[in-house]
């Protein structure tokens, strides 16, 4: 395996983020040679930093660095034509999520990533908890059966500051959503990248108590092409509850919270026990099994370190570009259905979803 440093250009580093991001840019393999901000007092601190230029202009700094990839920290709105142009000047880019505001954008940075030739990642650090992991190893290897139902509540509350902080939260130009585009892409994405893409989806979102432009709160019911069903449930403005991650199948029971993983098989599995059983009223037995957690993991470290494996010695990316777009397509069908009022079938109809996000931005 080579060693080298992994030499980055940052792009955002004026974003509450790049505190996240802060702790993996100290890694051996990292070395910062670039810091971009539009406000040149955060550029010049991140610089003094890291000893290294800072820029206010994103394209000026693409055009004098010496860099193998680029971090984009930025608003939303910014993320997908600032990844494009830094694939397109030579540099893989690692993005934070959402990759983009709809998925039109994200398939252009796909196939943008395709032509010149370089890796795209999106910064999903929640694929690598050690939960997660282990979640998808029982179900890739059919420790669950057949899966049936996915019942899934997060509660992410925000105050009314929270959202006036800064212009671009909870709108639709800057964030093409609020909730379903801030706090509900980790959980969008684990669905997808633990069940697989769905099939079809009726959403419904909500303004309940925030005084912003897009939704605090979603519901909504999917199927999967197995015939698997779904509840999602993700808001900014409720409280007390805690949070749910379960999935059921023909083999058992998985409870996903953080840091632990709770998995009940049943003594008979559910499609044999309802052929066979001699007992009207009878239901399979669960019983509790053991399963082992790694360490480590679920932050942006991971990402970070997996981010440099892949450009220097090849290893496959934790979240590359055509898996990251899931969560984000989900996202905008549940939008979609919203505010169509029908439900909406996979792969979603770009064109038509494009429209519908210019209408809401008042294009």
């Amino acid at each position: 395996m080579e060693s080298r440093k992994l030499r980055l250009a940052l792009v955002g580093v004026g974003s509450n983020v790049y505190s996240m991001h802060n702790p993996a840019l100290k890694l051996p393999t990292t070395q910062v040679v670039g810091a971009a901000d539009i406000n040149g007092a955060a550029a010049d601190k991140a610089a003094a930093e890291w000893g290294c230029p800072a820029f206010t202009d994103f394209h000026a700094m693409l055009d004098s660095v010496e860099a193998d990839a680029v971090v984009v920290m930025t608003p939303h709105y910014l993320h997908a034509q600032m990844a494009i142009d830094a694939l397109n000047a030579g540099f893989h880019v690692l993005v934070e999520k959402p990759m983009a505001l709809d998925v039109s954008e994200a398939d252009a940075m796909i196939e943008t990533a395709k032509k010149a030739g370089k890796l795209l990642a999106v910064n999903f650090q929640q694929r690598t908890r050690p939960e997660i992991i282990a979640a998808r190893k029982l179900i890739n290897e059919g420790y669950l059966g057949k899966i049936q139902h996915v019942d899934i509540k997060i509660t992410w509350t925000r105050t009314a500051l929270y959202y006036s902080m800064v212009d671009w939260r909870g709108t639709w130009w800057g964030e093409g959503g609020a909730v379903l585009m801030n706090q509900g892409p980790h959980e969008l994405d684990l669905v997808c990248h633990l069940i697989g893409n769905p099939s079809r989806v009726f959403g419904w979102t909500r303004t309940t108590q925030h005084q912003i432009e897009a939704e605090d709160t979603i519901q909504a019911m999917v199927e999967w092409p197995s015939g698997a069903l779904g509840s999602l449930h993700i808001s900014t403005a409720e409280a007390g509850q805690p949070q749910r991650f379960e999935i059921i199948g023909t083999g058992g029971y998985l409870a996903i919270s953080n840091g632990k993983l709770d998995f009940k098989r049943f003594d008979v599995p559910v499609d044999t026990f309802l052929r066979t059983s001699e007992k009207p009223f009878a239901a399979p037995k669960l019983v509790a099994e053991e399963v082992e957690i790694g360490t480590g993991g679920g932050d942006h470290q991971a990402i970070h370190q997996n981010f440099y494996d892949a450009i220097v010695n090849g290893a496959p990316l934790v979240a590359e570009g055509a898996s990251g777009i899931y969560g984000l397509e989900l996202a905008n069908a549940i939008n979609y259905s919203s505010h169509t009022g029908q439900p909406v079938e996979f792969p979603v109809e770009r064109q038509a979803y494009a429209a519908l996000l210019a209408k809401l931005q008042g294009k």
